[in-house]
């Protein structure tokens, strides 16, 4: 009955809006979280706008999925100059403008005996050349492959990173890895007359996803794989490192020094995590290094360098820095050389050819190989 009087009295109505009208805005003064809560709700009103909308996709360019197409002008990408010289006998063959850069750990030996599938020992002559082994592609959101162009069926784990975010070097990012065999001498049958690589892989395929390994961004689990890191974690040790970084500079590296990434950092622990205050192009070059020595330590990858790999590669459980370079192939590819472990940044345009927007990038990776020319057939 009240409510039937109220209804049918219009001047009533109007004064009650009024008086509610009224008291709206004290009300918005006194509550601090109403305030936000209005705030909230115009900044969404505005943002589904087309031209804020817009700007949301550009900022979102750089996140997503992208496909690198790699197999797009793929030989014009690849410095395959970087090969050269080919060690024969210890003769060269073909000319470089890089200079000799063979490492100081590779066979020096003229001549090598090799054993043939039935056991019968054969001579041959020793070979050795630089050679693409391997892709590597660094994401920041799980499953997310470039080389592919698709999402890996992985499980949605270790996103993100994190800090205050007040930007200063306590702040850490997260990187996943996704390491590809690609042994593209074989696949363009270069070389293979040389008898380099006949029992490695012999096409492109997935040996490694930071997603399933749960060290990757777990530090205290990853100290079980080094656990000589309780006795490297102190001021002298990482100091020690300026002497590796001073060698990157002129295209070195030292393999005594194991524990440095040249001018890219100190190399471990062997996880994901890096400073965000460093460039993409030298933070993801330092997990790089850092997912190579990983899976030496695990025996997952060979050592094809040396004497005792001339008849094939070798495993043990550290990695030879001198045995590995790299070079950019996406966003922008790096296509007139390749560049040393450690090498700065600056030396080899890293941080140009990343741009700002993006964080998705690619790595060839080359290793020197050892072989022997016509034994062990």
């Amino acid at each position: 009955m009240k409510r039937n009087r109220i209804m049918n009295n219009p001047d009533r109505i109007r004064r009650e809006e009024a008086e509610l009208f009224h008291g709206f805005r004290p009300r918005i003064r006194k509550n601090p979280r109403f305030r936000k809560q209005l705030t909230a709700l115009s900044a969404a009103i505005l943002l589904s706008s087309p031209a804020a909308a817009s700007g949301i996709d550009d900022y979102d360019g750089g996140y997503t999925c992208p496909n690198a197409d790699i197999f797009t002008d793929l030989l014009d990408r690849v410095p395959f100059s970087a090969m050269l010289p080919i060690s024969v006998g210890g003769a060269r063959l073909g000319n470089s403008s890089h200079g000799d850069r063979t490492p100081g750990s590779a066979s020096r030996r003229s001549v090598c005996t090799c054993s043939h599938d039935l056991g019968i020992p054969e001579t041959g002559l020793t070979v050795g050349l630089w050679e693409v082994a391997c892709l590597m592609e660094f994401t920041r959101e799980p499953g997310c492959s470039p080389v592919l162009g698709t999402m890996l069926p992985l499980p949605d784990r270790g996103i993100g990173s994190f800090g205050d975010g007040t930007l200063d070097s306590s702040d850490l990012s997260l990187y996943h890895v996704h390491l590809y065999s690609f042994p593209l001498n074989t696949m363009l049958n270069l070389f293979t007359d040389f008898n380099c690589g006949r029992y490695d892989y012999m096409d492109m395929d997935l040996l490694y996803a930071s997603e399933l390994d749960v060290s990757w961004y777990d530090e205290s689990l990853a100290m079980i794989n080094t656990p000589e890191i309780a006795t490297l974690a102190n001021a002298g040790t990482v100091a020690s490192c300026s002497a590796d970084a001073t060698l990157s500079f002129k295209g070195n590296t030292s393999d005594d020094l194991f524990y440095c990434a040249g001018s890219w950092g100190f190399l471990y622990p062997l996880t994901g995590y890096v400073g965000s205050s460093g460039s993409v192009a030298e933070n993801t070059s330092l997990l790089a290094v850092r997912v190579m020595n990983l899976l030496h330590r695990r025996g997952l990858l060979p050592v094809t360098m040396g004497d005792d790999a001339l008849c094939g590669g070798v495993y043990y459980d550290d990695m030879s820095k001198s045995m590995y370079r790299f070079s950019m192939l996406y966003p922008i590819a790096e296509s007139s050389d390749n560049h040393a472990l450690g090498e700065p940044v600056q030396y080899w345009l890293g941080d140009s050819r990343v741009p700002p927007t993006k964080h998705n990038v690619i790595y060839l990776v080359w290793r020197y190989r050892n072989c022997c020319l016509g034994a062990g057939k």
